[in-house]
């Protein structure tokens, strides 16, 4: 019984030995009580990618940048140096060189006439071999504000992407940059991001402390609208031109009017404005003025596009002509006749009765469209038969009948044709439809010159709950509802709709008769006694 209270307090102890040392294995700490130990693998060093060689007229040394030393002579001398937190290089036989903030065409310079102080006449090599890190500040309107280590080739935009801007609301224009000498710039990383501009998205420098602001809504914006590639209204920079804009803009369209610009822009009272207007000729000549024109807070730009340029009206015939296809046309001059000649004519199997032209516009009509929202119940008996009607007409559908212009030769139905005029000639479908009360509902072979008559006794004739007072033809061209006689000429495509009887439900008409005689009867005997 002695012994398993110790086997328990052996056992005890190596776990906790275990959980102790476990995460110092791993990660080179303990947990302790009171703290939570954070599992963060020790960052990896890697090589920073590079947009270019580093230019030596714009490198500036600092604490941490790494120099590969050579001196050729009659004994090679190798030396890898860093730049010490003071911004010295301590080389072996020389002595302590400063070279902290100069570029580092001018360190190469200073330490090859350092060295040259104690090895005559030798060939020097100095090549920059590692970057330093350094730490920056970014503030503001960002998600993660705080201290950041990055490497000295960093812009400004990288910076401020990994402390993450808020959509809509960070100012991507004007950022400002203090350095540690006190001195402050702006940086623009929304025109880097347009155009590529790499003055406005410097090199970090360490110290820099990064602030950006918040972007105001509805003011300190500019515009430029019409004959460019991507207008609309963007935050205002202090340093933008109208050639800024423009750019910002993706450049001018094609067709863009050059005589034809304005700016507008508001007059000292911040409400009225001036309209001024601008020959954009100036802006695509070189060295014009125009391209520096500066902008003011809410300038507006806007740009004309020439009418109609290099406007190409064409239509689309399909089907059964033929050379389907796509053909030009001059837009209200070009008739139906000319470009059907231009498509080979139709071919044998084409359908005349059935073919169609659709115009791609419609014509608003603001109380169909008011009506699609009213549910029916709600509707007036006049909206719901104009609802119907409208509900059947096949949109842009042109009233234009082929057979009487094409078999019959009658030249006013030879219409003029519209840019986009869609032409179908269908395929003859030879058929026609019988559906609703007959004995075998389905397509019958179209047989010409018979009525209506004809088609449903092909189709087995009525069935016993027929209403044969209520048949409707619908034309499968225009899908008009007609009501049959003889004479009414039935098409290919075209249905003939056969209802049934509504089902009646005779004892309840009796007893709803008889209560409403016995409810007569009632005020009867009541008004007998009230007149005695």
């Amino acid at each position: 019984m002695g012994k398993r209270p110790k086997i328990i307090q052996i056992t005890s102890s190596i776990i906790i030995f275990i959980l102790v040392c476990i995460p110092y294995l791993v990660y080179g700490e303990t947990i302790t009580p009171g703290k939570i130990a954070v599992s963060t693998p020790n960052p990896v060093e890697t090589t920073p990618a590079l947009e270019n060689s580093i230019d030596p007229a714009e490198y500036m040394l600092g604490a941490g940048d790494e120099l590969s030393i050579d001196i050729w002579g009659e004994t090679n001398i190798h030396n890898t140096l860093t730049v010490t937190p003071e911004g010295d290089l301590l080389i072996p036989g020389v002595g302590k060189v400063s070279v902290a903030g100069i570029y580092l065409s001018d360190a190469k310079n200073t330490v090859s006439e350092a060295i040259l102080q104690s090895y005559k006449k030798v060939p020097i090599t100095i090549t920059l071999t590692k970057l330093k890190k350094v730490k920056v500040i970014v503030s503001g309107r960002v998600r993660s504000p705080g201290v950041y280590s990055v490497y000295a080739n960093t812009r400004i935009s990288e910076a401020v992407d990994t402390a993450g801007v808020i959509e809509d609301s960070s100012s991507l224009r004007n950022i400002v940059i203090t350095h540690m000498n006190g001195e402050s710039s702006i940086a623009d990383i929304f025109k880097f991001i347009r155009i590529g501009d790499r003055i406005r998205n410097p090199y970090v420098q360490g110290g820099d402390i990064v602030f950006v602001p918040s972007r105001e809504e509805d003011i300190n914006t500019i515009g430029i609208y019409g004959a460019v590639k991507s207008g609309g209204e963007f935050e205002y920079s202090a340093f933008d031109s109208l050639m800024d804009l423009v750019n910002i803009a993706y450049g001018l369209t094609m067709d863009v009017d050059l005589l034809r610009g304005e700016l507008v822009r508001f007059n000292p009272d911040h409400l009225t404005t001036t309209t001024l207007p601008i020959d954009l000729q100036g802006l695509v000549a070189e060295h014009a003025p125009l391209k520096n024109l500066p902008l003011f807070p809410d300038d507006r730009v806007f740009i004309r596009t020439i009418p109609k340029y290099h406007k190409r009206d064409q239509v689309y015939i399909k089907g059964e002509v033929l050379y389907p296809g796509v053909y030009q046309i001059e837009e209200d001059s070009t008739r139906l006749s000319e470009v059907i000649t231009k498509a080979g004519g139709f071919t044998p199997f084409a359908s005349l009765a059935e073919a169609e032209m659709i115009r791609t516009y419609n014509v608003s009509d603001p109380e169909f469209e008011r009506l699609k929202k009213i549910p029916v119940a709600d509707m007036t008996t006049s909206e719901y038969d104009y609802y119907k009607l409208r509900s059947r007409e096949k949109q842009g559908r042109v009233a234009c009948d082929f057979e009487k212009l094409f078999e019959s030769k009658l030249n006013r139905y030879d219409l003029t044709l519209k840019n986009g005029d869609i032409i179908n000639i269908p395929a003859k479908s030879m058929v026609v439809n019988v559906s609703g009360s007959v004995i075998n509902p389905g397509l019958v072979p179209y047989t010409p010159d018979e009525n209506y008559k004809y088609y449903i006794d092909h189709a087995g004739g009525y069935s016993w709950k027929a209403r044969k007072n209520s048949v409707v033809i619908i034309k499968g061209q225009t899908g008009e509802r007609m009501k049959p006689s003889p004479g009414r000429k039935i098409d290919p495509g075209d249905t003939i709709l056969i209802p049934e009887k509504p089902e009646r439900d005779y004892w309840k008409f009796i007893k709803d008769t008889m209560l409403v005689l016995g409810n007569v009867a009632t005020v009867y005997l009541v008004i007998q006694q009230a007149t005695k």
